[in-house]
């Protein structure tokens, strides 16, 4: 018996986590081209997934939810779609539609399947091992994918690494070990670390999860740190956050300490005195702190999807595929930046160091922008040892970078620790020769126009968003000298809410940041970040509202997540429009607009 159903096609791929409503299948990416097309019961062909590790979670809470697709193609690998429907069968088998999903079918196949409006699905069930896809009475793929057991050519005990042999550690190794099947991997690699993204409440699927792994007496195997979860656990009443919302969120997280997880709940886990070191390897989940343990640090993690985080953390081990391997940490494409930078922004540095204040949105920008030229390859960026990079730089590069480009790891020439020196950046290029673009003036404008996508030419703002990554102890410091750099106080009409972990702000305290940051208006909210909050009062009841931040990644997911306009600017921005009540009008900062019009026009002429 054969089933017809629609496909639904598109050759750029989705963030499932804010691009997908799990409750309705509809896709609420405001950017994407299938953006208000609904899923559900229908064959959706991607490229892959991109973006956030979530996707996972927002997979599994789809098939729960009955508003799944009917199958999905993918041209490449994506192991983190994949984990949300094998979590399902796993672990949800008796309620759970099962899917097939079938991977890595090559560009030529892919492209072929533009041209078709429908496909037919062999009727299927898990265990029933091959599937069929075809176009009318044509067979045109198979798959049995999801069917692998992923027989590991591991020649460790399969106990080894925890003291706990508990039911959840088998359930465990079967999802990690079938996970792994789908890069082909060929043994697992201990690991010194984890980091769970999976603690955010997106749907009782998730939270049943994680107490069924409790309750079948999984502990992790190494220290784990976790990620925001979706409320302040200490502080959520006085926030006014919905009774319902709290007890689920803190469910999810209480669950994870049980777990033996630590009491972290920071998105910025390498800020933590727990960091870990080059070259080691660890499973950290949550994209932008995957992107920064790979390029900036030097560790070495995949971008793991949420549940397998957790699963990963029990046994204590990972596959021995991608980053982890040196072969694929080398670039594959080259990005060039150098005569951006040489042209645009060496010179208001030279000429007034002040215009520093207003650079910082470059580096979230050009994360963005990179993330889009790499094409889900790891790339090797050229141009930004010119001028200062900080930490908190690479934090925003990296953060944003994670949201529209699908590799874990970036080079940055003669500023990341793998690629310094000019023989060790030659040797890099020269994996990469064939395959170079360079990031134009015209690419710039169109990263902020598009980041600023909240734009309606009223200059008003409601909510001004800052820590997304959570804030650091720098970021703090550098609030405190702009909000101190005149008299002006903070508009009543205007909120400052910035989200830091609770390390951080008990740091920043000791030093005196945080009293002067909440003199003049900032309230902190520690446990959670901007992508889990989501409702009123913390965001603006009024649809209509606006919502400034400095961050690429909130830029990028918060329209969707909200339904709020969102405008993007620097730091210098945020604190300006708290003063005020207003941000600048035009997409383009302030060192961009400085230059002359006729420099520009080309640019903006074109971009149009």
């Amino acid at each position: 018996m054969k089933d017809t159903h629609e496909i639904l096609y598109s050759n750029v791929g989705i963030s499932f986590w804010g691009g997908i409503d799990p409750l309705t299948g509809t896709i609420i990416d405001q950017t994407h081209p299938l953006f208000g097309e609904c899923v559900t019961d229908k064959i959706l062909c991607i490229p892959s997934g991109r973006g956030s590790c979530t996707g996972s979670q927002v997979m599994l809470e789809l098939l729960l939810n009955g508003k799944g697709p009917r199958a999905i193609i993918l041209r490449d690998a994506d192991a983190i779609l994949c984990t949300g429907a094998i979590v399902a069968e796993e672990f949800f088998r008796e309620e759970c539609p099962w899917i097939p999903i079938i991977c890595a079918v090559g560009q030529e196949k892919f492209a072929e399947l533009n041209n078709c409006d429908a496909l037919t699905i062999e009727s299927c069930k898990v265990g029933s091992g091959e599937v069929m896809i075809g176009k009318g009475d044509e067979t045109i793929m198979t798959t049995n994918l999801l069917e692998l057991k992923g027989q590991l050519l591991d020649s460790d005990d399969p106990n080894e690494g925890s003291d706990n042999n508990s039911e959840a550690k088998s359930l465990a190794m079967r999802t990690v070990s079938r996970v792994a099947a789908i890069s082909s991997a060929t043994k697992l690699i201990p690991i010194t670390c984890a980091h769970i993204d999976a603690v955010t409440f997106i749907g009782q699927g998730g939270l049943r999860f994680a107490q069924k792994l409790a309750q079948l007496g999984g502990k992790v195997a190494v220290p784990t740190t976790l990620n925001s979860q979706s409320v302040d656990r200490r502080r959520w009443e006085q926030l006014g956050v919905d009774p319902l919302l709290a007890k689920n969120a803190n469910g999810v997280g209480d669950a994870y300490l049980q777990l033996g997880c630590e009491m972290s709940f920071t998105c910025a886990p390498y800020l933590l005195p727990s960091r870990p070191s080059f070259g080691d390897n660890i499973m950290w989940g949550e994209s932008n702190a995957v992107v920064y343990s790979n390029s900036v640090i030097g560790a070495r993690t995949e971008k793991y999807a949420d549940y397998f985080d957790i699963c990963a953390a029990i046994i204590g081990k990972v596959p021995n595929i991608g980053v982890h391997l040196d072969a694929k940490r080398l670039p594959k494409i080259s990005i060039d930046a150098t005569k951006l930078i040489e042209e645009y922004i060496l010179p208001k540095i030279t000429k007034d160091d002040n215009e520093l204040v207003d650079i910082d949105s470059f580096f979230p920008a050009m994360g963005w922008l990179c993330g889009n030229l790499s094409n889900g390859e790891v790339p090797i960026i050229l141009g930004f040892d010119t001028f200062p990079v900080s930490d908190d730089n690479l934090k925003a590069f990296c953060a944003a970078f994670g949201t529209t480009g699908t590799a874990p790891l970036f080079h940055m020439a003669h500023v990341t620790p793998e690629a310094i020196g000019n023989d060790t950046v030659k040797s890099l290029l020269v994996s990469c020769e064939a395959n170079r673009v360079e990031a134009t003036i015209i690419d710039v404008c169109n990263a902020y126009e598009t980041l600023d996508s909240g734009k309606d030419g009223n200059d008003k703002v409601d909510l001004v968003a800052l820590g997304n990554p959570h804030l650091s102890v720098e970021e703090l410091q550098r609030l405190v000298e702009l909000t101190t750099i005149d008299d002006r106080p903070k508009r009543d009409n205007v909120k400052v809410i910035a989200t830091l972990s609770r390390h951080v702000q008990s740091k920043g305290a000791s030093l005196g940041y945080t009293k002067k940051l909440e003199d003049f208006g900032v309230q902190f909210i520690n446990d959670t970040c901007w992508c889990m909050l989501l409702d009123p009062p913390i965001i603006p009841s009024d649809p209509n509202a606006r919502i400034l931040t400095n961050s690429g990644k909130y830029a990028h997911y918060g329209p969707a997540l909200t339904q709020r306009r969102i405008r993007f600017g620097s730091m210098f921005d945020c604190v300006e429009a708290a003063k005020s009540g207003k941000t600048r009008s035009s997409s383009f900062p302030h060192w961009l607009r400085s230059f002359s019009t006729q420099r520009l026009l080309p640019a903006l002429k074109k971009l149009k």
